[in-house]
């Protein structure tokens, strides 16, 4: 009977979100504006890893169901696949039952992963802190089927507890795939996180588990599960929640480097998702206790912009979040005072870096672009400025829709010495309403035309 109920409070939720409805495809159709964070609220969205597949994102993630009674221990009876083209409106695609695998009934759904080799898709799953199975599917949102009948990692492979699965598809000339796995505890030699290099079936190891060693004493990953991995311009980059260390081998050791985040927001050990790329854009995904864990084992999922700082430090949004935490990416209103440069959605020939006082985008190279979509609200005719540091200079234009929509304004951007800021002001012409503003970038040369650290709308 507790199953059925909750089966119509799910249906009953998604009703109400409107999340189950089929999303319309490009960012050219018109939304209504709807609230980025939580991604997808009353659902219990938690472990949330997104994947771009086709041009398009899939999230997968477990579900925590009790948010009132049960304070101390996790109810997770299944996982969830959800779809996006754009970071804010989402379809629920597939509910993943234990009953599809050799778990059976359970309430131990915990931490998922993906992975995808010669056309097929495997997803990786949980058993609590006991085991990890694979299933596979010909479609990233499925349907998948229990490829092996039993764990692929079982109880007893290592000293640490098989289970919260990360996979890497390495960036070397064979794609190699890994898995890692594990709880690591600094003060425990059983406990650890383990790394494995997969065969190409994706469904068999290919090398018995090695233990991952780290380096430094910072108060990072010393005791925590959820392990995520991926690269970043050659760097592995190992991650618990949103803190995080660096390797320049895949089996390590490990640097601890830190927290991408700031301990607000859920950004904590705590803050299971992974850091993903899309259109030349890095983003952060993460789960928080919405109630509090000392109320109940209850999350809800997050994200926001992620950028790199020369050294490879990896940085969350933070301005984002102290200023419009709400809005998640991918959306912005003219009448915010400024819209950062680095909070773009899709670009070429541009590359983010540190200015003054966070981030800016760098580069701007002729031919190149950036794309601001869902700009809500613009008033007709509106005045525009840009904060720029003119390099080799040249034109920018204004232009709604896409890279060769109709052109609203363009911006004269002088030669300069590429370390004065300069701000920029023309009237637009254009209509009142919502825009998918492109800064296309033209030039007489292939070097840099300047630098942009924001842009709004007056």
């Amino acid at each position: 009977m507790k199953g059925w109920v909750y089966f119509f409070i799910f249906c009953f939720v998604v009703c109400r979100t409107g999340v189950a409805q089929p999303a319309s495809s490009g960012l050219g159709k018109e939304r209504s504006y709807k609230p980025g964070n939580p991604i997808v609220p009353y659902v219990g969205m938690a472990d949330p890893h997104i994947f771009i597949y086709d041009g398009k994102a899939y999230l997968y993630a477990t579900r925590d169901i009790d948010s009132i009674k049960t304070r101390n221990r996790f109810v997770m009876p299944d996982w969830h696949i959800w779809s996006s083209d754009d970071l804010i409106h989402w379809t629920h695609e597939r509910t993943i039952l234990p009953t599809e695998t050799y778990m059976g009934k359970s309430n131990d759904c915990w931490a998922t992963d993906m992975g995808v080799r010669n056309g097929k898709y495997y997803f990786y799953f949980s058993n609590k802190n006991i085991s990890t199975g694979v299933m596979v599917g010909d479609h990233p949102a499925g349907p998948f089927r229990d490829a092996l009948g039993k764990p692929l990692l079982d109880t007893g492979l290592t000293t640490t507890k098989e289970y919260d699965p990360t996979i890497l598809t390495d960036n070397d000339a064979s794609r190699t795939p890994y898995i890692v796995f594990g709880h690591h505890r600094d003060n425990d030699p059983l406990l650890g996180y383990y790394i494995a290099r997969l065969n190409e079936d994706m469904v068999s190891l290919a090398e018995p588990p090695r233990r991952i060693d780290f380096e430094g004493d910072m108060d990072v990953l010393n005791n925590d599960d959820k392990p995520n991995l991926h690269t970043y311009k050659g760097v592995y980059y190992l991650s618990s929640g949103s803190h995080f260390s660096t390797s320049d081998r895949v089996y390590g050791p490990y640097v601890k480097r830190g927290n991408s985040g700031f301990g607000k927001f859920g950004l904590t050990a705590q803050a299971h998702g992974n850091y993903f790329e899309w259109n030349n854009q890095w983003f952060h995904t993460w789960c928080k206790f919405h109630l509090g864990k000392d109320v109940a084992r209850y999350r809800e999922s997050y994200i926001t912009y992620v950028h790199y700082r020369k050294d490879g430090f990896m940085v969350d949004d933070t301005v984002l979040l102290s200023k419009h935490f709400d809005n998640g990416v991918g959306q912005y209103r003219a009448s915010w005072d400024q819209i950062e440069a680095e909070w773009y959605m899709a670009a070429e020939k541009v590359e983010k870096g540190e200015s003054d006082d966070g981030f800016e985008v760098r580069t701007c190279y002729p031919g190149g672009y950036l794309s601001f979509p869902n700009v809500y609200d613009v008033r007709k005719n509106t005045a525009f400025r840009m904060k720029v540091k003119p390099d080799q200079g040249g034109q920018i234009e204004i232009r709604s829709g896409s890279v060769s929509g109709p052109v609203l304004g363009v911006v004269d951007v002088e030669r300069g010495d590429g370390r004065k800021y300069l701000e920029k002001q023309i009237r637009l012409k254009n209509h009142a309403g919502t825009h998918h503003v492109y800064l296309v970038f033209v030039g007489q040369s292939e070097k840099n035309i300047c630098s942009i650290d924001w842009i709004k709308f007056e």
